[in-house]
């Protein structure tokens, strides 16, 4: 850092004999915002950890014996090989990366000194790792292959009718059908509560699967006030004793809990056909069930920071944090999406 010592030369008496005063040792982040969907994948027991391998993959039935039939007396029965029903879709892992470069005269004139409020090594590199952090969480949500085909396969990918992204893992949504199809409504216009909350419940019911429903829901804030106030009148709002003990805002919907998540957007046009009636203008509504819906990620390579090194040229000290891993959505037809106009 260039020489700043011209700042601290002070002309009149109060300033050269009276220094400033911190009211708080503490950092006071004015940027990021919690992503309750990446949050709730490392609380929930969703995050596998598998060490390098050449892609992500996973077996699924997608037919049924050709041999079921009725019988009566001697007819003749059929006995037909099965071999086309078991197929794997794959991803691949995808790599992300952030560093933090600082020049070496900055740390020795901060370390240890007495009149530091904080270690500025340590405050920048828990920055430079909440960055990476906010935009994992980001890409978890928003990302396609179209968009960043080195980021996630995120929610907007994997749980989709195709309208978004024709494949996913590799396989197409028109050739395998409602079996590779998220659960979709990408038209719920802006109506009365009632339609709201009609067309959420349709979508829920849906994403069933023999008795496993989706058991988390997400959505933006626009959408998390409206549906409150939705619920309200028909005295279906239900909030956690432990969230309205804490101050919280969290929310139950269908038994399940409903976040309120920064990253899902709010005010973008729909994917699909617009409703008949007002603007294109929208956001989205998600529901996930947690049975079918993986992190995974190689624990060799989770946020690790790598050896500090210094520049071959100037004493500029950096590091970098490295993190491997892939959204992974076993099924997505037990998932459900909607697009709500005006949210």
């Amino acid at each position: 850092m260039a020489d700043i010592s011209s700042q601290y030369i002070y002309l009149n008496a109060f300033q050269s004999l009276t220094r400033e005063g911190f009211v708080t040792r503490k950092i006071i982040d004015t940027v990021f915002k919690a992503k309750k969907f990446y949050q709730y994948l490392r609380s929930r027991s969703m995050v596998d950890d598998v060490k390098g391998t050449a892609a992500l993959t996973w077996p699924i039935n997608i037919g049924t014996s050709p041999n079921t039939t009725t019988f009566d007396g001697d007819d003749n029965l059929p006995i037909a090989t099965m071999n086309g029903n078991i197929v794997r879709p794959a991803l691949g892992w995808r790599r992300y990366t952030d560093a933090l470069a600082i020049p070496l005269t900055d740390v020795f004139d901060n370390n240890d000194s007495p009149e530091a409020i904080a270690n500025l090594l340590d405050v920048q590199l828990d920055i430079t790792k909440m960055s990476l952090v906010d935009r994992v969480s980001t890409d978890t949500i928003t990302n396609t292959n179209a968009i960043n085909p080195k980021g996630l396969d995120g929610l907007a990918e994997a749980i989709d009718d195709g309208t978004v992204a024709p494949t996913y893992a590799g396989f197409s949504r028109a050739q395998l059908g409602a079996k590779w199809k998220s659960q979709v409504n990408y038209s719920v216009a802006n109506g009365t509560s009632a339609n709201l909350i009609a067309n959420l419940h349709t979508l829920d019911l849906q994403a069933s699967v023999d008795g496993s429903r989706p058991d988390a829901y997400f959505t933006n804030i626009a959408a998390f006030g409206g549906l409150i106030q939705s619920l309200f009148p028909q005295d279906r709002y239900v909030q956690p004793d432990l969230a309205r003990t804490v101050g919280g805002s969290d929310l139950l919907f269908n038994g399940s809990p409903l976040f309120l998540d920064n990253a899902i957007p709010t005010g973008i046009a729909t994917p699909g056909t617009p409703p008949g009636t007002g603007n294109n203008s929208g956001g989205y509504f998600y529901g996930i069930n947690s049975t079918y819906m993986k992190l995974v990620v190689n624990p060799n390579v989770n946020f690790i920071t790598m050896d500090w090194q210094i520049g071959q040229n100037n004493l500029v000290i950096f590091t970098r944090i490295l993190w491997f891993a892939n959204l992974v959505c076993l099924k997505p037809s037990a998932h459900f999406v909607a697009w709500l106009q005006n949210y």
